[in-house]
């Protein structure tokens, strides 16, 4: 079994320790020595000296070291408590937030009477895609989006993957006319990506439902009225029987 050396910083704390101890014993036995009018030889200075070294040095570096792993196991825990707590919280696939953390950040900020506006899209032909090249590149097509909703809704906006092919936003400072600008930046970063990542130039197209916040609505209601708006987008586009390319 090999034996762990003590890391720098456990030999610096201890021979400080190591010092301070020696300082104290000389100075201590040189006062008593002193107020007793006793002379001191060179044996007993040295002896003095060298035994703290002996005795505080080996005990100060199994402290320190007994210390630094408590401190790393405690930095390994909250490591692990964190991605924990992440992996409660967001889409193990996008990495975006999950449904359940998105209503409870939503809802909690219609409560303090926020404004802006609530989006849902819904990815339109992601079935073709699955059917024509299979699920990882549906998987692609999916994380092509959410990166692209990423960067360009930004980190002022919550974000979050819903269903399959489904997301939402909420966008605290947006109007109408900005939310509308921001989707076609997100179609045309969503291409790009998933371009990018599999070599295939298709449009990632999506339809959108918006509607605008109004304090103390919750999560609920404000997917009911956007899925409403959605909903009747998509009934009104054309059934595809493949994928629409670029032209």
């Amino acid at each position: 079994m090999m034996v762990a050396f003590p890391s720098r910083g456990v030999l610096k704390k201890s021979a400080i320790v190591t010092i301070i101890c020696a300082a104290i014993s000389i100075s201590v036995s040189t006062g008593i020595r002193f107020y007793l009018g006793v002379q001191s030889d060179t044996i007993t200075i040295m002896v003095r000296l060298i035994l703290p070294f002996i005795i505080a040095f080996p005990i100060a570096i199994m402290l320190f070291a007994k210390i630094e792993k408590l401190e790393k196991a405690y930095r390994n825990l909250l490591k692990e408590a964190r991605e924990l707590a992440k992996c409660a919280s967001t889409d193990p696939l996008t990495g975006l937030l999950n449904r359940r953390s998105f209503e409870r950040q939503f809802n909690l900020a219609m409560a303090h009477r926020a404004g802006g506006k609530f989006i849902i899209a819904d990815m339109d032909y992601l079935k073709a895609i699955n059917d024509e090249h299979g699920h990882l590149v549906g998987d692609d097509a999916i994380i092509s989006f959410a990166q692209a909703l990423e960067l360009v809704l930004g980190d002022e906006c919550l974000i979050a993957r819903i269903g399959g092919d489904e997301f939402c936003a909420y966008l605290p400072k947006a109007d109408a006319n900005t939310v509308n600008q921001l989707v076609t930046q997100v179609g045309s970063a969503a291409r790009n990506e998933f371009l990018r990542k599999t070599g295939l130039d298709y449009p990632l197209s999506f339809s959108v439902g918006m509607q605008k916040c109004h304090p103390k609505l919750t999560f609920r209601e404000m997917i009911s009225r956007a899925d409403s708006e959605l909903y009747a987008k998509k009934r009104s586009r054309p059934a595809p029987t493949a994928i629409d390319k670029a032209a």
